[in-house]
């Protein structure tokens, strides 16, 4: 097989694969070379439609905080491709729908719930500091929010979410993630509808056309053809050799390399000339697989959910713990007249499930809570209304921050950095980074690598 040769190797063209390629081209440096074992670039920013309905690989919406993400991503890369969108988003508990956050909207709850909410969250406040720093992620929950607010969500919900002990897990990555509630915004939210929005999505962006995959789509357009190599899956790096093997026979040998792909997938392609110390820490690092049931239905009634974007469940009444309705992200996403719906659950060694069952136990769920009646949850040739029901699985989903997460990841990191290897990305850094997170990550390594 011939040799080939490129100054810069990217691993992986999902969002920040393709941001790295994006921003060398930007800095003129064309000599690179994306290697992406699928058929199709995008990575879990990409969009299958089944029969016109469209679903991406669970929800993505984008809510970027750095004005130069923003600018980016809305003003150039999908600029005329955008909607703007107030999030309505919601929590069902106790058989009654709440507006998220859950923390600061208890109304609508039975009285009990919202005296054991409020009580609870007085008492985190006054006994915050007397306990020391929180050994784990379940007892930062309870500090933080208070008996009645984990045990009826927080609690719960990340524990279906992640598929993981909650007291292996550290907390160092939620601080700007989950809206902290006061005391007064938390009564005035148990006491009447809610009158303002929190958290950092509360107003977000989606594409008007062509689901998430049309972001990255629109990196493509800037990325020549011939520098990118679908279907060309990696069999080995030789990290002294500076070189890459491809399943099909072909080999690179790089300057520098790029990885996006997942950081215990890189260790096992370095090989035997990994330390053992460092081939541990991979092998500790840890994972969920999410399954994303799709749906798609005919007629666009859906119980009194019609106008949500997504739905959050904590209680074990539903095999799924979030569903999402893509055609309010866009009518794009759904024939006219039509509504669909995205199911996620959560799978792990903790929490194993029948996957064969994932999509009839949906669609039954989905009657349970009220959402479908039972003779709507069967297939649209039977009188139902059910034209889809197929499933994605995405494996791996979330990185678990357990109790060795920083430790390992550092090790590996600082390995990889001697080798002028340079892991990036959401599984690459094994973090959990947004897409605006992975894009700017992306430009950065784009920028190391003209150094």
């Amino acid at each position: 097989m011939t040799m080939h040769h490129s100054p810069t190797v990217i691993l992986g063209a999902g969002l920040c694969g393709l941001s790295a390629a994006y921003h060398l081209e930007e800095q003129g440096k064309t000599g690179y070379l994306i290697l992406e074992r699928e058929q199709e670039a995008g990575g879990l920013a990409r969009t299958v439609t089944y029969d016109g309905f469209s679903f991406d690989r669970a929800i993505h919406v984008l809510y970027p905080r750095e004005r130069y993400a923003s600018d980016l991503i809305c003003g150039k890369l999908l600029k005329g491709n955008t909607r703007n969108e107030t999030r309505r988003s919601y929590c069902y508990t106790a058989g009654t729908y709440t507006e998220y956050p859950y923390q600061m909207n208890n109304y609508g709850l039975p009285p009990a719930i919202i005296v054991e909410n409020i009580l609870g969250l007085i008492e985190a406040r006054y006994e915050s500091g007397r306990h020391g720093p929180p050994p784990h992620f379940e007892a930062w929950i309870y500090q933080t929010f208070g008996r009645g607010i984990a045990e009826h969500f927080m609690v719960p919900y990340n524990r279906r979410q992640w598929a993981w002990n909650l007291k292996e897990m550290n907390y160092d990555w939620i601080a700007e993630r989950v809206p902290m509630p006061d005391i007064r915004e938390a009564l005035l939210g148990a006491l009447q509808p809610p009158e303002k929005r929190h958290g950092p999505n509360q107003e977000f962006w989606y594409p008007v056309e062509g689901g998430i995959q049309a972001l990255a789509k629109a990196f493509l357009s800037y990325i020549p053809q011939e520098r990118l190599w679908l279907k060309a899956a990696v069999a080995g790096v030789d990290s002294q050799r500076c070189e890459i093997v491809v399943e099909d026979g072909r080999r690179v040998r790089y300057g520098r390399l790029i990885s996006t792909i997942p950081l215990p997938v890189l260790v096992r392609l370095l090989g035997e000339t990994v330390p053992p110390a460092i081939r541990q820490c991979a092998g500790e690092l840890k994972h969920t697989t999410v399954h994303a049931v799709n749906i798609g239905l005919e007629g666009a009634e859906l119980a009194g959910i019609e106008s949500m974007h997504w739905i959050f469940f904590p209680e074990e009444g539903t095999i799924f713990h979030r569903l999402s309705l893509p055609g309010n992200l866009s009518p794009w996403m759904v024939p006219r007249g039509c509504s669909s719906v995205q199911a996620e659950i959560s799978e792990s060694v903790h929490r194993p499930c029948e996957r064969a069952r994932l999509i009839r136990q949906s669609l039954e769920d989905l009657v349970r809570v009220g959402i479908l009646k039972a003779a709507e949850a069967r297939p649209a040739a039977e009188g139902g209304r059910v034209r889809v029901a197929e499933m994605v699985t995405l494996d791996p989903a979330y990185v678990i921050y357990d109790l060795k997460h920083g430790q390992n990841t550092r090790t590996i990191r600082e390995h990889l950095s001697g080798l002028n290897i340079s892991p990036r990305g959401r599984f690459g850094e094994w973090g959990y980074l947004n897409m605006d997170h992975a894009i700017l990550s992306g430009k950065a390594a784009a920028e190391e690598a003209t150094e």
